[in-house]
């Protein structure tokens, strides 16, 4: 197990491939609220923060050399409900990074989504969508730690740093995009800021998580 999350410092998704396998089968919408969702380190131990502004939930994690992502086990059904939106704001981007590298795999925001054909490892497949430091909006690319998680870049750059950004995916087609099939549900929501390889620092806020008919 060790051995596996050390891998998995910077893949959160594939840490969720032991740490997750099954979820509760209720479907609400909004998600859970932050507080209710699983902490894990992988290096070091980010700050997480639990806030309001106005009526809205809102976490903040401050990572500074750490890697810590919050998880939520849920199944939700991608048929009723395909589409997922957030809102996020960063601090800033990180510099000099090749993000398509195991060294370069850091970001000031990313949010992944995983789904499962079955318990095993090589069954989980996961999107994650990030701020990118600097790839192309819209662009794509596999994990440099597990083919099973392909990267969308939703952000990028500086330009919008320190202002809330809002996104909707449609989850289903995004996913069937990125591995050639359809798959059904979702098991598993994370989030994650974190600057390990890096050994920089950024702040992510995150509001607003929840899936939708469209």
């Amino acid at each position: 197990m060790t051995a596996y999350l050390t891998l998995a410092k910077s893949s959160l998704a594939s840490a969720l491939f032991l740490v997750f396998l099954t979820g509760p089968n209720a479907l609400a919408q909004p998600l859970a609220s932050f507080d209710q969702w699983e902490q894990k380190d992988f290096v070091g131990k980010s700050v997480i923060r639990f806030s309001k502004e106005g009526q809205q939930a809102v976490v903040e994690m401050v990572s500074n050399k750490t890697s810590s992502g919050l998880f939520l086990k849920k199944e939700v059904d991608l048929n009723k409900t395909p589409f997922i939106s957030w809102s996020w704001k960063t601090s800033n981007v990180l510099r000099s990074l090749k993000e398509k590298n195991k060294q370069g795999d850091d970001f000031p925001a990313r949010l992944y989504v995983l789904t499962s054909t079955g318990p095993l490892p090589w069954q989980k497949k996961t999107i994650s969508y990030v701020w990118s430091n600097y790839q192309k909006i819209g662009s794509q690319w596999p994990n440099p730690y597990t083919s099973k998680v392909i990267m969308i870049a939703v952000d990028s750059g500086a330009e919008k740093v320190g202002t809330w950004q809002d996104h909707k995916r449609n989850v289903q087609q995004d996913l069937e995009r990125a591995f050639g099939e359809k798959f059904d549900q979702v098991d598993v929501i994370a989030i994650m800021t974190d600057t390990d390889n890096s050994k920089q620092q950024a702040t992510g806020w995150y509001k607003n998580i929840r899936f939708s008919e469209q």
